[in-house]
């Protein structure tokens, strides 16, 4: 076996199942044979943007599979033939921050799936130490699910408890959801939802969230009543990448709230001096995050991990779609496009329901 079938990122826009030579391993490194990985909502702009680290490429990022060999040389092999899912960021391990065990805002990171081939593809060569054991209980397409888990699981961590809080959260694709279970488990007392999408508004009541709208002035104004009683939301989250969201998080959070960016902003944040002026006079505490922890104490990996098999979560429904390799580049353009009602979708390289 020499070459494996994976989607190269060719140029801009263009992206193809091609054969590749199998990729190799060195010592330290695993050989995976991927079982599932999730489409995130950042690899649309790098097909089709302009943010793409170099071409060709293999993008995928958020994938678990099994183990079927590590490189020579490599002394611990306890992980050779068991089922993982793997942290994508590539720490430097010299930095201040990764000597403290803050590896998620490395100075000089790597990422699988952006600066380094992914997982959209059979097989992916990735660092051993990056790998974490699913358990038994755990499906390869959950456990293709924990690196969105545990981003917006770290994203809670940055905020202070939100026990018996309200959260407002805008945006319900999967990062907004996904926000939801956690906040809900934390112990917000009422967790409202806003979007301008209908299926999602939908989905994310049908789900776990207390109440949805759609985020005009009216409705904003009857949830702040309805469950804040006029004062606001304790937090507020932005978890769409808009603009628009970003102002509306800052309007309706009460005063001395906190407001979490959780979406990546692709186009330019404007603020007027009206809007700066609700930071300042409400003395808002604002916090960004990005990615996630995967130190050995306060890994948000291992949290997630354990949530699940625990049963306290079950990320399953949010799988809308499992998709073949060969289908993949119709079902990413139809994404781009907006012709594609979905919450996440999953690339099935192997083909099939994958299950525990």
């Amino acid at each position: 076996m020499d070459t494996m079938k994976a989607l190269v990122l060719e140029k801009k826009g263009e992206i193809i199942l091609k054969e590749v030579p199998l990729p190799r391993t060195k010592k330290g490194e695993a050989l995976i044979r991927v079982k599932a990985c999730g489409i995130c909502g950042s690899d649309i702009p790098r097909i089709f943007g302009d943010v793409a680290y170099y071409y060709p490429s293999i993008p995928g990022h958020e994938f678990s599979g099994e183990i079927i060999a590590v490189g020579e040389g490599t002394e611990n092999r306890s992980l050779l033939g068991k089922r993982v899912t793997v942290f994508p960021l590539l720490p430097c391990g010299q930095c201040r921050y990764c000597e403290s065990g803050y590896f998620e805002i490395c100075d000089h990171y790597g990422y699988i799936g952006s600066r380094q081939d992914g997982a959209f593809a059979e097989y992916v060569v990735v660092p051993l130490k990056n790998c974490l054991e699913l358990p038994d209980n755990v499906s390869y397409e959950c456990g293709a699910l924990t690196e969105p888990s545990a981003v917006t699981f770290h994203g809670l961590q940055r905020l202070r408890p939100p026990f018996a809080g309200t959260v407002a959260v805008f945006g319900l694709g999967p990062i907004g959801v996904l926000f939801g279970f956690w906040a809900k488990t934390a112990g917000a007392t009422a967790l409202i939802g806003f979007d301008v999408d209908e299926v999602k508004l939908s989905f994310a009541k049908s789900m776990i969230f207390d109440d949805v709208q759609v985020p005009n002035e009216e409705n904003t104004r009857k949830m702040i009543e309805k469950y804040t009683a006029g004062i606001g939301f304790d937090y507020t989250v932005e978890a769409s990448g808009n603009n628009h969201a970003l102002v509306n998080t800052l309007k309706i959070v009460r005063k001395l709230g906190e407001v979490l960016l959780l979406g990546n902003q692709e186009k330019e944040v404007k603020l007027t001096s009206g809007e700066m002026n609700l930071i300042l006079r409400k003395e808002l505490t604002l916090r960004g995050t990005w990615n996630s922890c995967f130190a050995q104490l306060g890994s948000d990996w291992k949290s997630v991990l354990e949530y699940q098999r625990l049963k306290k979560v079950d990320f399953s429904h949010l799988i809308s779609h499992r998709i073949f390799l060969e289908e993949a580049p119709q079902v990413l353009r139809a994404m781009r496009d907006r012709k594609l009602p979905y919450t996440k979708v999953l690339i099935i390289p192997g083909g099939g329901i994958i299950s525990c």
